[in-house]
């Protein structure tokens, strides 16, 4: 008896999930091993910079074009906004109206990280703390502000 087309493909997938099952355990033998490396090489020269990962490219946002997006944005409201906001707000000028989960998720965290390196260079400010921590311009915030600033 001849299988039909969808018999041949559901075997293949299950053939391919098997694959997976199987190469997981070591993908993570393989990242446990890089780990190790990476701290042996650190002990033994800890003044070298090892450069990162290349990861793959953000599906929304163009390289740089998130942190210039994020200043037109803070420089428009004119006023500090949490980072959510910034987040939301860029998502939607990039015509994602309903981002899902992950894509807020991780548009939020390079936007965090952009705000701490902006901070240590004076750019940004974080007022408030917590959830309701929000960010701004430093120079947009004007004199008076500081007992409301974090240290960090």
């Amino acid at each position: 008896m001849v299988d039909s087309e969808l018999t041949k493909l559901r075997r293949a997938r299950a053939r391919v999930h098997a694959n997976l099952r199987k190469l997981e355990p070591l993908i993570a033998s393989y990242y446990a091993k890089a780990a190790d490396l990476e701290a042996r090489i650190q002990a033994l020269a800890p003044e070298l910079n090892l450069p990162p990962r290349r990861y793959a490219p953000n599906p929304v946002f163009a390289r740089g074009e998130l942190p210039r997006l994020a200043m037109s944005i803070l420089r428009a409201a004119g006023k500090p906004l949490s980072t959510r906001e910034v987040a939301v707000r860029a998502l939607a000028a990039k015509g994602v109206t309903l981002p899902d989960r992950r894509t807020l998720k991780v548009t939020r965290l390079r936007l965090q990280n952009t705000f701490s390196a902006w901070q240590k260079r004076g750019l940004t400010v974080r007022v408030g703390s917590g959830r309701e921590g929000k960010r701004g311009l430093a120079q947009d915030l004007g004199p008076g502000i500081g007992q409301f600033l974090i240290k960090s």
